[in-house]
Formats: C-alpha cells, structure tokens, sequence
C-alpha cells in the first residue's frame, strides 16, 4: 500500500464539513462507461471487448485520472502530472473500472440455461479438486470457458458507423439536408432488446433457444444529426439483428433491418422510412446461437 501512494503520488485530503455536492453529468443519450464526464461518450470506446480500448494520445492526465467532468475556468486550479507510473495506475484504473462496468451493467444477459449450467458444474468441479488431476483440468477449462461467456454477453454492442453514414448520405431526402462535409453527429446510443417478446422473430420461442439465449440478441440504438449549413436536425432510430448466411461465410452480429428518421428542418417535422423491417426479413433471417 505504502509503495502504490509512492509511485502514484498519492495524498490525503481533509475536510472538517459537508463534502460538496457535485452536479452529475446530465444524462443525454442513455449511454454510460465506468468514467463519468460531460464529454461526448460517442469518442471513449467501451472497454469490454478484450482489445477493443484506446487509450487518450495526451501523456498528461489530471490530478484524479479522470477526465474533468466540465472545463475549470480558473487555470490556477488546474491540476496535472506527468508522471510516469502514475500515468499507468490511472490509464489501467480506467480500463478496467470500465471493463468490469460493461459487463456488470449487462450481467443479466447471462441469466440463461446454458450459462447457468457452466456456473453450476464450475463449482462443482472447484469441489472435487482434491481428488485428481482430471478434475484440475476441468476445472480451469471450463472457469474460462463460463467468464468467458460472460463476458461476451456483458459486451457492449457497437454498430458500424460508417454504415449509417453510407446510408444517411444515400438517401435522396435526407441528403439534401445533410452533407459529409457539414453534418455532425450530436449524440447516440445501442443497447440490447431484452426479452423474447418481438413478434419479428419467434425462432427464439423454441426451448433450445431460451436454453441457449436469455434475449434475442437484437438491439435499439439511436442517433442524432445536425448540419452546420442546413440547419436541419434528425433523430435516426435504428434496430439490429444477428444474420449469417453459410453460403458466403458471411456473419453481421448487428444487420441492420429497420431504420427511420425523424427529422425537423424550418419548422417542418417529418419521418422518413429508410429500411422497412418487412422487407429485410423476406430475405434474411434472424441467427440463433446454440452455444
């Protein structure tokens, strides 16, 4: 302990009354990480895909780690470091409070039989360790295989952007209002379906799908688009599904199969239709996971 407050510069903080009440981030879109902060969420990549982190280019970190939930105004008060060790405590601190955040926020997406199974014989296994080396093994193997599961169920799903855009700047009415070179995205937002109640899809209904899939692995996101030159904004709500097609080796864990905006320009409010749900499905269907 005494060497960790050594190399990350750690000091103590006493205050003889009421803490102060900080103002929380305002929530906007519904998306959280495991480091709060006003900022755009949408450039701080989630963490809970192993790999899947960026770390900020700046090697100078405020005094907390953190990033400052809103710009200080007194540059008398800014605080920063250099430091090299620790500049990893905090980089690392970050990564995996956010790791474990994605993950914890989605643990009921593991509330399925098959995992449930893998927990139960896990600990079954941990209990007959004493008798053999067979057990040993079995029980390594399969501790990865559940936290492993868990894992990437509790992943935060991530839809390919430059997909919507393609698909924004495709569409005849939108692009007259929204332009690669004076669009901005304002805030987005994807998250799970839960439960089996979407009537698009009752191939999850069967038993060996609830044994294997607590929901239908579709998703709801969300984004929203303003033009500098326009002055037109839109809500783009989309909703994904898994598809695989085995005659190309082809898989998208998030096909897009229905998409509309909403969008408000001058006044004027109206919704467009860009992909129909009913016309994705009469030619794609929806993967279900037996594993």
């Amino acid at each position: 302990m005494l060497a960790q407050r050594s190399l990350v510069g750690g000091t103590q903080v006493r205050a003889f009354s009421a803490a102060p009440v900080e103002e929380g981030p305002g929530k906007a879109s519904g998306r959280k990480t495991g480091n709060p902060g006003y900022y755009n969420k949408r450039f701080e990549p989630s963490s809970s895909i192993d790999g899947n982190y960026f770390d900020f280019n700046a090697y100078v970190r405020g005094a907390s780690g953190f990033e400052p939930k809103q710009t200080a105004r007194d540059p008398s008060k800014f605080e920063y470091s250099n430091n090299l060790f620790k500049n990893d405590y905090w980089e690392w601190r970050m990564r995996l409070s956010d790791y474990l955040y994605q993950i914890g926020c989605r643990l009921h997406r593991s509330n399925d039989g098959w995992t449930r199974c893998l927990v139960a014989y896990t600990g079954f296994t941990f209990m007959m360790i004493p008798q053999a080396l067979l057990w040993k093994i079995h029980f390594g193997f399969f501790t990865m295989a559940t936290l492993s599961r868990i894992r990437d169920k509790g992943a935060e799903p991530t839809v390919d952007e430059i997909l919507i855009l393609d698909t924004v700047f495709a569409n005849p009415a939108l692009n007259e209002l929204f332009k690669p070179e004076s669009y901005h995205v304002i805030d987005y937002d994807q998250e799970w379906d839960e439960g089996r109640t979407n009537a698009y899809f009752p191939e999850y209904r069967t038993t060996s799908a609830k044994f294997f899939n607590a929901d239908t692995n579709t998703t709801t996101g969300m984004y929203k688009f303003g033009d500098v030159d326009s002055g037109a904004t839109m809500s783009l709500h989309y909703k994904t599904m898994p598809y695989s097609n085995n005659k190309y080796h082809f898989t998208e864990p998030f096909l897009i199969y229905d998409m509309y905006a909403e969008v408000s320009h001058n006044g004027k409010v109206w919704t467009e239709s860009i992909i129909k749900a009913e016309e994705t499905l009469k030619t794609k269907g929806i993967f279900v996971p037996w594993h």
